[in-house]
């Protein structure tokens, strides 16, 4: 652990730094292990707590959504070569539940089911695979991701935003803490979708 926090703190203001964000969001389409969301709000905390004013920021969100546009991609074209959806993990029982559950919404949204599975564990993984699977047009697929990655990106940034200037004083416990809320937030955005989407699903059937 305090291998990986030198490591993010001798990133940060160098260039490297947004090499690594975007190669880690790029991987992270399907290792979905990676901590992602955790490196964009760490790296994205010090950097405004630091001296380099807004543009390192901005860099920051487009390093990530790149990185992201990048993966999403090569797992589209990786899922409709090789049939990737019916192979071992990703065929799993909760893994295809949660693809099922989403199929149809996204056929009929998918820009809005895209940037809600950015806030959800496995989502960004479920969301590109069902976009594969259904048949969707690259050209949606493209816009839906570029959506939901720009939206996502913005998000840890404002998150890292909101903390970063207290970071100077206390660089590691303003960093734990803006990753922890990044992640509530992101929990209480899926469960307020979900409770949304109950209410509207028991509103049709009655």
């Amino acid at each position: 652990m305090d291998a990986a926090q030198d490591l993010v703190v001798q990133l940060v203001g160098t260039p490297w730094a947004f090499f690594v964000v975007g190669l880690v969001l790029a991987v992270g389409s399907v290792a979905v292990f990676l901590p992602s969301q955790a490196l964009v709000v760490a790296i994205g905390t010090l950097l405004v707590g630091g001296d380099g004013g807004l543009l390192p920021v901005l860099f920051l969100v487009v390093a990530a959504s790149i990185g992201m546009v990048l993966g999403d991609l090569g797992l589209y074209h990786l899922a409709r070569s090789v049939d990737l959806g019916s192979r071992s993990w990703f065929s799993r029982p909760k893994v295809r539940a949660a693809r099922d559950a989403i199929d149809g919404r996204y056929r009929a949204a998918p820009g809005r089911i895209a940037v809600l599975g950015r806030f959800i564990p496995m989502g960004r993984l479920t969301t590109n695979l069902v976009g594969a699977d259904s048949g969707l047009d690259l050209r949606r697929f493209l816009v839906s991701c570029v959506l939901a990655d720009v939206v996502w990106a913005a998000y840890c940034v404002g998150i890292a935003s909101a903390t970063g200037r207290w970071s100077r004083e206390q660089p590691l416990l303003v960093t734990t803490l803006a990753v922890v809320a990044s992640i509530l937030l992101g929990l209480a955005i899926s469960a307020i979708e979900k409770a949304v989407r109950r209410r509207s699903e028991a509103a049709a059937a009655a």
